[in-house]
């Protein structure tokens, strides 16, 4: 299934555009992504972004958003002037350099990504990073990810996204197992067409 990279662009910008002087940390983005796709697609079958997920030494990190990020290759359709466009790369911060296209995102895509802003976005990256290390997404390979170092990196099986946890997630994550059972499908669905 080819991707448009448009939309992670978007959701980078979305994100970063509600920090002071619209600049944002990377990881901090990377990691409330992470947790917008999360609660989206456990609610809708669906990811915001529609990124992959890859487990990490410093948690769960949308593989093609951290490309474009770090100005390496993605396999993705937009071509790099329109990321120029929005964010300028400052190394390990990123700057938006004009608001964010809405249009690319549905209602609940801007739901989701609000309401993990308000709840997560006052957190800096070590303490999001940390966060996310409490999730089944990245336990499931933290002992290899401890075992190689700071290199490892291992694509997240995302059926994990939809495992409940005993963390404190501000009520976000401890959803009904039917209706996670439900959005899983759908999820599985989508990515079968």
């Amino acid at each position: 299934m080819t991707k448009d990279t448009k939309k992670i662009i978007q959701a980078l910008a979305y994100m970063a555009y509600k920090e002071p002087n619209h600049v944002m940390d990377n990881i901090k983005a990377y990691k409330l992504l992470w947790l917008a796709d999360r609660y989206h697609v456990r609610r809708t079958g669906r990811l915001v972004t529609g990124d992959a997920y890859y487990a990490m030494p410093k948690g769960p990190v949308p593989s093609d958003a951290k490309n474009l990020l770090e100005g390496q290759a993605t396999h993705l359709t937009t071509d790099n002037q329109y990321m120029k466009e929005y964010i300028k790369c400052l190394g390990d911060k990123y700057e938006v350099t004009r608001e964010p296209n809405g249009k690319v995102f549905s209602i609940s895509d801007r739901e989701a990504m609000d309401l993990v802003y308000n709840v997560f976005g006052s957190m800096d990256a070590d303490t999001l990073s940390a966060y996310s290390h409490e999730y089944p997404e990245w336990l499931a390979y933290k002992e290899q990810i401890e075992k190689e170092g700071t290199k490892s990196s291992y694509r997240i099986d995302m059926d994990l996204f939809f495992e409940n946890n005993g963390v404190d997630d501000r009520g976000l994550f401890a959803d009904d197992e039917e209706a996670l059972m439900l959005a899983k499908e759908v999820y599985h669905e989508y990515h079968r067409a």
